[in-house]
C-alpha cells in the first residue's frame, strides 16, 4: 500500500538551480527577539533546528537582520554587518542542515 503523503504534491522534492529540497513545505522569516546580542547563538539555533526536526526543507530566518552601522537594532534584528556573526553562521547551517533542511537568510 502506498502511503498518503507519497501522492502529495507538497511532500514531493523541489529542485531549484541545484538546490533539491526534501519536499514543498518551508517556514518563513521573522524576528524571533531570540537572539543574544544580536547573534544566532544556541538559543536561536535550536528554535530553528526544532523546525527543521519537525520535516521543514527549507526554513528562512533573520526576520529584517541589520547590515549597516546606521540602521540600530530596534527588536532584537540579527546584526549581519559584521564578521563577528560568520562563526554563528558557520554552526547555525551545520545544526539546521544536519536535519536535511536548508537555510535561507
Amino acid at each position: 500500500m502506498t502511503k498518503p503523503q507519497a501522492k502529495d504534491p507538497l511532500m514531493q522534492p523541489l529542485t531549484i538551480r541545484g538546490l533539491t529540497l526534501k519536499n514543498r513545505v518551508m517556514s518563513t522569516s521573522h524576528a524571533s527577539a531570540m537572539d543574544d546580542n544580536n547573534m544566532p547563538a544556541l538559543r536561536y539555533q535550536r528554535y530553528y533546528e526544532e523546525k527543521a526536526k519537525g520535516g521543514l526543507a527549507l526554513t528562512m530566518f533573520g526576520g529584517s537582520s541589520n547590515i549597516a552601522p546606521d540602521s540600530p537594532s530596534v527588536f532584537n534584528q540579527l546584526n549581519a554587518g559584521t564578521d563577528e556573526i560568520i562563526p554563528y553562521f558557520q554552526e547555525f547551517a551545520e545544526r539546521i542542515h544536519q536535519h536535511g533542511t536548508a537555510l535561507m537568510c
